[in-house]
């Protein structure tokens, strides 16, 4: 109504006439032109000849100056809640008014930091509300301490699962979860215990165990006989575990329930990963990347990108003069207030997206790729560095008869691939699987092909998809 009236007569304050006349009521003149301003800003009142991506375009980038404007808010808000803790009060630089703030003029905040100094980042007084002591797995690094706010927890997550339209859709529903004993952060194993003491509300937690890969069949049966009781919507697992579960149920022909969709984070997950469960479960597969100390941070959309939560986060991608395009991620929460972190150093890498997303989220910041953790990179012949994912990006093309692996460096041009062959395993896949091996690891790799009866994780509870092997031989 707005649009047609200025469109006729190009004024404001005929147009708030008008539309008092339609509404019977009395229109602000000042309410019409603030309209107006923000329809401007979208582009709806450009020339006709505007073409519809032209408007897209015009669209998202209005969409992503207002994130931009309320992160930037949220962090000026954040600095003084900063300087109160005792590790930031000596860290940081003295405010200087912090009208406009330049994040890369801050400190970077190293997990070693985080374990030296655990008390200098705790207030005087813990918010009200539920609090719990965790610690992460240790992945990236020695263990820590993490204490965590259930409020925060709540403020900041449904946001990162709007991202993602068909996850948003079953918030609240049933659904199981699978992964490691450590993915909570507590050191509480729940294996051997009831179904009952494993189930907190919508969620189950299933009694998988650090031998995923080698269950005797009664714990399989139990395992699937419970995911069909408890009817998810969908899973949240870690994809290894999900995976080696899933190629023995298939093994077995054991019935599991038709899922909405698999939502798989804690590590890295291989397309070979995906590959089986989507052929088990028959629904499509979506990743997300968090951590203990922050929560689920980014989702992928149903176009396959990640979108990085643009409420509750700042995300910065350092380059670390590698070579390659995979960057550090560095972190910072605007909207934590117990434990806040500011460009806090993950150890995990990704890849930026060259271009916006095709989704309703393309003006957040998105990420092509996850790229695994910098620990668990490893070296070509000529000393190039290989991601984790660079390794799965050449290997999963050439595998699609393998549950799982591991590749070890042993040496300069020493390589060792363990696998876990799949339910449809076939030995001719492997001239092409040591192939794509010699092909991304350079000329003179040496590649020895172990078939394992199951593999097993580190120490962390997680399976590793590439590392070397420090130990001197």
């Amino acid at each position: 109504m707005l649009l047609r009236a200025f469109a006729a007569h190009a004024d404001v304050a005929r147009t708030a006439a008008i539309a008092g006349e339609w509404l019977d009521a009395d229109v602000d003149e000042a309410l019409v032109r603030e309209c107006l301003l923000a329809f401007a800003e979208l582009g709806l009142l450009e020339a006709p000849g505007l073409t519809l991506e032209q408007l897209r375009e015009r669209q998202r980038q209005a969409r992503r100056r207002h994130y931009e404007h309320s992160r930037a808010e949220k962090l000026r808000a954040l600095l003084p809640r900063l300087r109160a803790l005792p590790f930031y009060a000596r860290t940081l630089p003295a405010a200087a008014g912090e009208a406009a703030v330049n994040l890369k003029e801050l400190p970077v905040l190293d997990k070693a930091a985080v374990r030296a100094h655990f008390d200098e980042f705790l207030p005087e007084r813990m918010p009200a509300g539920e609090i719990r002591w965790l610690s992460t797995s240790g992945t990236t690094g020695e263990r820590q301490q993490v204490v965590r706010s259930l409020a925060d927890w709540d403020a900041s997550q449904p946001h990162t699962w709007a991202l993602n339209r068909t996850i948003e859709a079953a918030r609240g529903e049933r659904f199981c979860r699978l992964t490691t004993p450590f993915c909570d952060g507590s050191e509480c194993h729940l294996r051997g215990a009831s179904r009952a003491s494993r189930t907190r509300g919508p969620r189950l937690s299933l009694d998988g165990g650090l031998d995923i890969a080698a269950l005797p069949p009664a714990r399989l049966e139990q395992m699937a006989a419970e995911l069909r009781e408890h009817a998810p919507a969908y899973v949240l697992a870690d994809p290894s575990y999900l995976a080696m579960f899933a190629d023995q149920a298939l093994r077995r022909r054991l019935p599991l329930p038709r899922l909405r969709f698999v939502i798989t984070a804690y590590e890295l997950c291989s397309a070979l990963h995906r590959r089986i469960l989507e052929r088990v479960f028959e629904c499509p597969v979506f990743d997300a990347y968090g951590a203990t100390e922050y929560g689920a941070l980014a989702v992928q959309c149903e176009a396959g990108r990640y979108h990085v939560n643009p409420e509750s986060f700042l995300v910065e991608l350092r380059d670390d003069a590698a070579g390659d395009d995979a960057r550090e991620l560095l972190v910072t929460t605007l909207d934590k207030l117990l434990m806040p972190l500011l460009r806090y150093a993950t150890g995990d890498l990704a890849r930026p997206a060259d271009a916006p997303c095709t989704c309703a989220w393309s003006e957040s910041d998105t990420l092509a790729s996850l790229e695994g953790r910098a620990v668990d990179s490893i070296r070509t012949t000529d000393g190039r560095r290989l991601t984790a994912g660079a390794v799965d990006r050449a290997l999963a093309p050439a595998a699609p008869g393998i549950v799982s692996y591991g590749l070890v460096q042993r040496g300069e041009a020493s390589y060792r691939l363990d696998y876990l062959p799949a339910e449809d395993f076939s030995e001719q896949c492997l001239p092409d699987v040591a192939a794509a091996l010699h092909a991304a690891l350079g000329p003179g790799a040496r590649v020895q092909l172990a078939r394992r009866p199951e593999l097993l994780p580190a120490s962390s509870g997680k399976f590793r998809l590439a590392y070397v092997d420090g130990r001197p031989r």
